[in-house]
């Protein structure tokens, strides 16, 4: 070999020792930053409120949501879901409620005296009602809809025979029996 070869491989050797090095340095550079985001990213991670996190199923799989995010979306499914539901009938109405063998008597007095009055309708459940709306409110029960009241109340709330603003009953449920007044009601078909 020639001395002028023996260089060359030298400066050769020398270059790429110093270009592997420099890889090196390159890569193990790369690698640190990628190690200090992902530490950093996990500790952004972990600082967050439980709340705000992802949520983890397993260590491997986790859900690109936070429980938050899950309340939000639950939350306005429901809401969706009311603002696109039927519309109800209801009804606002007032009683009187007696118990007892003569209580059947007493109402239909009652109501032979009232005559289409609500004021007078008021003034009897305010004196001789066994519910406390009677004795509070007048008998006021206020605004409800089918299925909220015991079967026979609804039934004479919400059938087309009965009037607003008249004195219906004597009618019987299981609470005694009642005179109701319907004050006001929507019939949904």
């Amino acid at each position: 070999m020639t001395r002028t070869t023996m260089q060359t491989n030298k400066t050769m050797y020398s270059f790429h020792q110093i270009t592997t090095t420099m890889l090196l340095i390159v890569t193990r550079v790369v690698a640190a930053q990628a190690q200090e985001e992902t530490t950093s990213q996990a500790a952004r991670e972990n600082s967050k409120p439980f709340y705000l996190r992802d949520i983890q199923i397993t260590d491997t799989l986790t859900l690109p949501f936070s429980p938050v995010t899950v309340f939000v979306m639950l939350l306005s499914a429901v809401m969706i879901s009311g603002i696109f539901s039927a519309p109800k009938s209801s009804a606002t109405a007032s009683h009187i409620l007696l118990d007892g063998k003569d209580a059947q008597d007493k109402l239909e007095k009652m109501k032979k005296d009232i005559k289409g009055d609500y004021t007078k309708f008021q003034n009897l459940a305010k004196t001789f009602s066994k519910c406390p709306s009677g004795m509070a409110e007048g008998g006021r029960l206020g605004v409800f809809t089918p299925g909220m009241m015991v079967p026979a109340f609804d039934k004479a709330i919400f059938s087309k025979e009965n009037n607003i603003g008249e004195v219906i009953g004597p009618i019987q449920t299981s609470f005694g029996w009642h005179l109701i007044w319907i004050e006001e009601r929507k019939l949904v078909e």
